[in-house]
């Protein structure tokens, strides 16, 4: 369960991110119109360093594919703390859940949601209340600097090699150890079981290891995700049998 908002945080100051205007007008507009009222606009990766410099925001709604500083990198600067604002500074992308290379790099820098456009009001009111609710354990800074952030899918006109953070192979063969794994729901995961099997995206695409732990995040995350997920069930390791 997600702490209690603030009070301050009733109503956020978010910077919103897109060098589209049309995508701005439509997100400012559904923004609106749930009631948030302190809303900056910006048009690139560069600008949102810029902005982050002079004011504090509550929340970073960013695209993705933006010219020069593309979103999944500005959000490994900021894990990183290579701007000015808070490493645990909550961030939403707008993205597909099409592209599997943004949905990999993304969650190993710790994203704390996704909004997939169309967007639908009561989806955005949601993911912004458990967005500003959730509290990022940090992890060493090197974990987010190994992120490769340069996605070959953001390059138009080129197929992807998986030569990035995502890493496409087939499924796993061997059927789990008895008494040593367990099959469960992604509703049933929990902060601290581990993964007995690797977790793959429908195009095979690897999205977390066999042996990784999972946090609060990262569930909250895989629930988000369900769709595009190869399995609705995961393998995790029962406790006493790491």
């Amino acid at each position: 369960m997600e702490s209690p908002l603030p009070t301050r945080l009733k109503n956020p100051h978010i910077l919103l991110a897109d060098d589209d205007e049309f995508i701005r007008r439509v997100v400012r507009h559904v923004l609106t119109g749930l009631g948030f009222e302190h809303i900056r606009e910006v048009d690139s990766g560069s600008g949102v360093k810029e902005v982050l410099g002079t004011t504090p925001f509550d929340i970073l709604i960013s695209d993705v594919q933006m010219p020069g500083l593309n979103g999944i990198e500005l959000l490994r600067q900021i894990r990183c703390g290579q701007t000015d604002a808070p490493r645990d500074l909550p961030v939403i992308i707008l993205t597909s859940f099409s592209n599997t290379e943004v949905l990999s790099a993304s969650l190993e820098l710790d994203v704390n949601g996704f909004l997939v456009k169309p967007m639908k009001p009561a989806t955005v009111n949601a993911k912004i209340i458990q967005a500003l609710g959730e509290r990022i354990p940090l992890r060493d800074v090197k974990a987010y600097l190994s992120v490769n952030t340069v996605l070959n899918t953001l390059n138009e006109g080129k197929v992807p090699d998986h030569a990035g953070v995502s890493i496409s192979r087939p499924p796993q063969k061997h059927e789990p150890h008895p008494g040593r794994s367990v099959e469960v729901s992604i509703n049933e995961l929990g902060p601290g079981m581990v993964l007995a099997r690797d977790i793959l995206l429908t195009d095979g695409t690897l999205l977390l290891s066999a042996k990784h732990a999972l946090g609060r995040i990262t569930i909250n995350r895989l629930q988000e995700m369900r769709e595009v997920l190869k399995e609705k069930t995961c393998w995790v390791v029962q406790p006493g049998n790491g």
